[in-house]
């Protein structure tokens, strides 16, 4: 189907989580599940997909080799499906569309990163649909996987006052808007944020060298708040 047009400057994003609902849905059966620790099993059969932060998470995270990373620099969301570029790996190793990727293969839990290349690109609003649009073709190809939307990490301090396009401001716009998708049944909203900044929401200083990604060993602190929020 043709994608919906781009609304007008300054349009609102969605503000009723059950209308937001409506434009990915969920199983019909499913009760509502908890945010609990979980071991390192739990992610035997998960995939994550995301830009460079989540190469990063990939190169620096430890995860065990049955983990799946489908991530590449500079992917946003509107390269999932819209324009789609191989990412994705089958499971023989060849580079595939993220499309053939969830067509071949079967994942328990699918965990998403993205938002940050895709601020100055439309409105909090344009950029909720094409996000919801790509968590609902990703259920219709993995029906029984766990969704988990991870709120697009913020930038440090220097970065936030001085950036009028990549700050925090922007970026908790769009974090709430796509965090009404959740029915904390089979798609759940994971505040990443939580873990890497400081009681003024920005990433903190001494995890980032660039203001927007974090060094090599702070990786290990997005980690641990995944192992301590597993859908069960």
């Amino acid at each position: 189907s043709e994608p919906e047009p781009v609304p007008s400057q300054g349009a609102e994003p969605p503000r009723d989580p059950a209308s937001a609902q409506t434009a990915v849905p969920a199983p019909e059966s499913g009760k509502t599940k908890s945010l609990v620790p979980v071991p390192e099993s739990y992610f035997d059969d998960a995939l994550f997909i995301g830009d460079s932060r989540t190469v990063g998470l990939y190169e620096y995270g430890g995860f065990q080799e049955s983990t799946a990373f489908f991530a590449k620099t500079s992917l946003t969301i509107y390269d999932l499906f819209e324009e789609p570029e191989k990412f994705a790996q089958l499971a023989d190793g060849k580079k595939a569309t993220l499309e053939e990727a969830l067509t071949e293969r079967k994942f328990g839990k699918i965990y998403l990163m993205l938002g940050i290349n895709e601020l100055g690109r439309g409105t909090t609003e344009s950029f909720f649909r094409v996000y919801a649009e790509a968590v609902n073709r990703i259920r219709l190809l993995q029906p029984d996987a766990l969704i988990f939307i991870q709120g697009i990490m913020r930038v440090g301090e220097e970065k936030n006052s001085t950036d009028a396009i990549f700050n925090n401001t922007n970026i908790n716009a769009r974090n709430q808007a796509i965090s009404m998708m959740a029915d904390n049944r089979s798609i759940f909203y994971l505040e990443i944020n939580d873990a890497v900044c400081d009681e003024n929401g920005n990433l903190i200083s001494d995890y980032t060298f660039d203001q927007i990604h974090l060094k090599a060993k702070y990786y290990q602190l997005w980690k641990n708040y995944l192992f301590a929020h597993g859908a069960v």
